[in-house]
């Protein structure tokens, strides 16, 4: 499920425009009409939001690039395509359902077979829910259906349980940069978030890895290296 820690959010956006203004020809864009309040063109885009839980990216995605660039308000004149796949079902409510052009509310695994081709797939507080040979197996599955990973994670291991009790929720693996020695990292960055500080502080049994504030690791990759075993 989408992490509601909100300090990843300007660099995965950040991401997420470079990767959908890779299918334009920016120098055809007429500046002075946009300065005078036109739209943006937006080119046709396909993403999907692996874990999407309460519809995080695809507000923030239709939010900025659809509403404030394309002046796209609504569903009929969208150009981008957002897929959701949201095993918990207490997730999906009728909101997600007028974000998402489709949700798969199932296990990801399970639904491998069925995925089309994506110019982007999300993957946001993802992975740390698998043991780690899973989560190499999944990407490794997902770069069949894509050239381009989105990843935001926890920075090392943070322990967490089975929120809200699902038991998909529990943290089973910590990630650090040189674990994705293995793919092509475009870009990275490591992020502290100071959201919950203070609160945090306050907690005597605090693990020693948050006393400083949760740090996320958010990387673009592009598929896998030559050799998996890098």
């Amino acid at each position: 499920m989408s992490s509601s820690v909100p300090c990843n959010i300007p660099f995965v956006l950040k991401l997420v425009a470079r990767n959908i203004f890779s299918k334009s020809d920016i120098t055809s864009f007429d500046f002075q009409k946009i300065s005078e309040g036109k739209p943006v063109p937006l080119p046709a885009f396909k993403i999907l939001d692996v874990g999407c839980g309460y519809g995080k990216w695809a507000f923030l995605i239709r939010d900025t690039f659809e509403v404030m660039l394309g002046q796209n308000f609504t569903r009929k004149d969208w150009k981008i395509s957002i897929t959701g796949v949201e095993p918990f079902k207490k997730c999906i409510t009728n909101i997600q359902k007028k974000l998402y052009d489709v949700i798969i509310s199932d296990d990801i695994f399970k639904v491998l077979p069925q995925l089309e081709d994506y110019d982007l797939i999300i993957l946001g507080d993802i992975i740390e829910h698998f043991e780690k040979a899973k989560a190499y197996d999944l990407l490794g599955e997902l770069f069949k259906h894509t050239g381009n990973i989105i990843i935001s994670t926890p920075l090392g291991f943070m322990p967490q349980g089975a929120w809200a009790d699902n038991i998909l929720e529990i943290h089973r693996s910590g990630w650090e940069l040189e674990d994705f020695s293995r793919f092509t990292v475009v870009e990275y960055k490591i992020l502290k978030d100071e959201l919950f500080s203070d609160v945090l502080m306050q907690m005597p049994d605090l693990p020693g890895s948050m006393k400083n504030g949760i740090r996320i690791l958010v990387l673009w990759l592009k598929t896998m290296k030559n050799d998996p075993a890098v």
